[in-house]
């Protein structure tokens, strides 16, 4: 009789496609960089290397620290509403634990190539009560159209978010700005999230250097940014 032994070796997780554009599945050893850049102004300032400033000095995996040592760079594109960039994204390792990790700028999410703009679009034009497959069908970026259900992936998804970190958004919204206005009467928006929307328009208008930063981008920043302190 032969007896069968069971695979004890580890195997290889495979996410739904359904959850492949989730706003984060987990979180990962990438930095976010604490400077808030278009894409622009991005590839200006990095176009010969990181600059040295701005090279992390703590280490994400084993917190030591120390001036991590650059590890090359990789390119991605990113596709934002009128425009693709190819950017570089610069990677550094440390000579403490040997782990290395990357600088990524907070305009575009982990792993993906649509910047956030893009994505804002789509949710603000749900706000102005569009409906997604109008959206899908009108929707032009430098990346083509893109199917309904890939709208209503990022749309999900962003709402799911929202909802989740509401608690968290407002005490910031209302610690940088503690007269803003509360719509009332007709303007008064029918969902929370489309509150929070409604907030940061009057947040990045009066506080300097957030005029071209989204809320979706902001959000993102400050839920999964790890900490950096620079040279």
């Amino acid at each position: 009789m032969t007896i069968l032994k069971k695979d004890k070796r580890k195997r290889k997780h495979h996410w739904p496609a359904s959850l492949v554009s989730s706003f984060l599945l987990v979180i990962t050893n990438m930095i976010l960089t604490e400077e808030n850049w278009t894409v622009q102004s991005y590839i200006e300032l990095f176009v010969d290397g990181c600059p040295t400033h701005l090279r992390p000095t703590m280490c994400p995996h084993c917190q030591a620290e120390v001036m991590l040592h650059k590890h090359g760079s990789f390119k991605r594109t990113v596709y934002t509403l009128l425009e693709a960039f190819i950017i570089s994204i610069f990677r550094f390792k440390c000579n403490k634990c040997g782990k290395s990790t990357s600088l990524l700028p907070d305009f575009v999410m982990e792993h993906h190539q649509v910047a956030w703009e893009v994505k804002e679009e789509v949710i603000h034009q749900q706000l102005a009560g569009v409906a997604l497959v109008k959206i899908a069908e009108d929707l032009v970026t430098s990346a083509g159209k893109f199917s309904e259900k890939t709208v209503w992936r990022w749309s999900k998804a962003i709402r799911d978010e929202l909802r989740e970190s509401s608690s968290e958004l407002w005490p910031v919204i209302l610690e940088r700005l503690p007269h803003i206005e509360i719509p009332v009467g007709p303007s008064k928006p029918a969902r929370e999230w489309a509150w929070l929307f409604r907030a940061w328009e009057q947040v990045r208008s009066m506080i300097p250097g957030y005029g071209n930063l989204g809320l979706l981008a902001w959000l993102y920043h400050n839920k999964h940014s790890q900490a950096v302190a620079y040279g």
